[in-house]
């Protein structure tokens, strides 16, 4: 492999050489965390093919399966985080570079976040019909006193949060009240003023991403390859940003490839 690298780099352009050898180094290199390094190339590259094919070919990314592996990878991702980072800072103050240039990221975001890729696997799967009725509603066994509907499917759908305890959890108000020490002064207003951007859409997001969603599809409100099922697999590929690539983000900044 290194004579192939080798032979490979002494044949690109200068720029795509660099880029070569960064994605080489960052993945690659190094055999400490492998399993995590690995598994987040392979969302990174579901990722961006599952982008494409939404814009270009919607109907071959609802058939593809990327619908269910993206956000399952995910959930991988995250849990594997959960069992590799153990040695970060066990702290209610999140600690994540949209909130503080200083503080190190809080484990507690690291396991927290496995609780929102949980979410998102289910919502990508309960919003294609397909699944739905294949899996969904087979999960637990449909029961004919729920209507035919499954405990899973009630169970993500309204009662998911009584769970919510069994995680860890990171507050934005910690992230505040810390602010002399996760804040350098020259970034002080820039970095209050994302924090409670970052609590406002988590607020956000709660409510509307994740209750709202599953509750049109609970009642029969999405049509199956409609223009509103379009929609919400937009915003699920979106919420696949914020749950996963922004913590590799996190990671850029703290091997320090990005300022």
């Amino acid at each position: 492999f290194e004579q192939f690298r080798s032979a490979t780099l002494a044949s690109l352009p200068a720029a795509t050489m660099g880029l070569f050898s960064a994605v080489y180094h960052l993945f690659f290199a190094s055999q400490r965390f492998r399993a995590h390094r690995l598994v987040g190339l392979c969302f990174l590259i579901q990722y961006a093919a599952a982008v494409y094919l939404y814009m270009a070919d919607y109907d071959r990314y609802l058939d593809s399966p990327f619908v269910w592996s993206l956000p399952l990878t995910g959930l991988t991702q995250s849990i594997i985080a959960a069992f590799t980072f153990t040695f970060l800072p066990r702290k209610e103050d999140p600690g994540f570079a949209a909130i503080s240039d200083k503080s190190v990221l809080s484990y507690y975001t690291v396991v927290e976040n496995s609780f929102y890729a949980m979410q998102l696997v289910f919502v990508s799967v309960y919003l294609h019909q397909g699944y739905r009725e294949s899996i969904i509603r087979r999960l637990g066994g449909p029961l004919s006193m729920l209507c035919g509907r499954s405990v899973v499917e009630y169970f993500f759908v309204f009662f998911i949060f009584y769970v919510r305890t069994l995680w860890p959890v990171s507050k934005m108000g910690a992230g505040l009240k810390n602010s002399a020490k996760n804040k350098s002064e020259k970034n002080m207003v820039i970095l209050t003023a994302s924090t409670y951007a970052v609590k406002i859409f988590y607020l956000f997001a709660k409510h509307f991403l994740g209750f709202f969603v599953n509750y049109l599809i609970f009642l029969g409100r999405v049509e199956h390859r409609g223009r509103d099922q379009r929609l919400l697999y937009g915003v699920q590929l979106l919420s696949g940003y914020a749950a996963t690539v922004s913590i590799f983000i996190h990671t850029l900044k703290f091997k320090g490839y990005i300022g």
